[in-house]
């Protein structure tokens, strides 16, 4: 695999004749040589562009325990202007990776309720109690390269720029999933895509757990975050990922909103014949984020290597399946390109007006009758 990108200064004809020149070299060098330049290209591009353009050196060398997610998170960020509203963290970054082992007829979650850099243990039973009954819950699912230190702070982040627009208070739920950096960047990226499946089937039984409780729900994700949400709505209306699906009751009709920032998901996957097709038998609206511009996601037909692939999150909507009742699911969709240009930049996109569209999301959630 072969990266090359154009400086500013370059015409497209100098460009060409570089890469030319650059492609006869390529073909001369020994496989292995070859593949550790391949690799160094690669990771440089993502490093730069990738899901997570923040992270630490810290926080790149190792993933914090969950029990230590809280230490890092400024007081200030959690502070907030309604103090009734509630921040709860689910991991499942302890749990089995792969589709075929996941525990699903109860997965052992691991629950904390957060304040102000303090966190509490509690079981999903405690926290269902909890609930309010009508205050929407908003889940909020991270990309790629996300470790355990670092989640807290970005939902946060990702809170604070919703939440001039909403009008009552909601419980703010943190799905935290095993996302941390793994080795080189095509490698990490194909590993993270991989873990998807089984991510989305955590997360439709926490899902189900809230619409049997007739609990208001908006659910926002990024990037593989989106892959993870769109999984989940079409694993609780009975679909299969991997092989598997939920055991027990499923749902349909479930009328979730949803935001999706740049997702990682192919550009087909939502209609009648994708992938993720039952998922909007779950959704109520769709608010999409995409980007023309983004670099990343402009090689996601990379991920399975067929070349007519693209990237919902690069492409704008496409097709989808019509919702329960046979109506067109409503689609609002923003193009990012001209102010998140070639960014592959979660927070670029709340800072260009983002939370708006979501908080308006949020609102709709909590005006509707279950």
């Amino acid at each position: 695999m072969f990266f090359s990108v154009m400086t500013s200064s370059e015409t497209p004809a100098t460009s060409q004749h570089r890469q030319q020149r650059w492609w006869s070299v390529w073909r001369c060098l020994p496989v292995s040589v070859a593949f550790v330049l391949a690799s160094s290209l690669a990771f440089s591009l993502s490093s730069v562009r990738g899901d997570e353009v923040r992270v630490t050196e810290e926080a790149q060398a190792s993933d914090l325990s969950d029990e230590e997610f809280e230490s890092s998170v400024p007081c200030e960020l959690l502070n907030v202007a309604a103090p009734s509203e509630r921040v709860f963290l689910f991991s499942t970054r302890h749990l089995p990776f792969d589709a075929c082992h996941a525990p699903l007829d109860a997965p052992p979650f691991k629950v904390w309720q957060i304040h102000c850099g303090q966190s509490q243990a509690m079981d999903c039973d405690q926290y269902l109690a909890s609930l309010h009954p009508g205050r929407p819950v908003v889940v909020y699912v991270h990309g790629n390269r996300m470790p355990a230190s670092n989640i807290v702070n970005r939902a946060m982040q990702v809170r604070r720029t919703i939440q001039g627009g909403l009008d009552q208070p909601v419980d703010w739920l943190i799905f935290s999933w095993p996302s941390a950096k793994e080795g080189i960047a095509v490698h990490d990226v194909r590993r993270k895509a991989d873990r998807c499946d089984a991510q989305s089937l955590y997360l439709a039984t926490l899902l189900r757990m809230h619409v049997v409780a007739g609990t208001p729900m908006a659910v926002v994700g990024f990037s593989f975050g989106g892959r993870v949400v769109t999984g989940s709505l079409h694993a609780l209306a009975g679909g299969g990922l991997s092989g598997r699906t939920i055991p027990g009751e499923t749902i349909q009709g479930a009328n979730i909103n949803v935001g999706l920032v740049a997702p990682a998901i192919e550009s087909t996957w939502l209609g009648s014949c994708g992938y993720h097709c039952l998922a909007t038998k779950n959704m109520d609206q769709l608010s999409l984020m995409y980007n023309r511009s983004d670099a990343i996601l402009k090689r996601y037909w990379l991920l399975e290597k067929v070349r007519n692939q693209t990237a919902l999150g690069y492409s704008g909507p496409r097709c989808f399946a019509p919702r329960v009742d046979g109506s067109k699911l409503p689609v609002r969709a923003r193009d990012f390109s001209g102010s998140v240009r070639l960014r592959h930049a979660e927070l670029e996109y709340y800072e260009n007006g983002c939370g708006c569209d979501f908080a308006r999301l949020i609102r709709d959630a909590g005006n509707q009758t279950y």
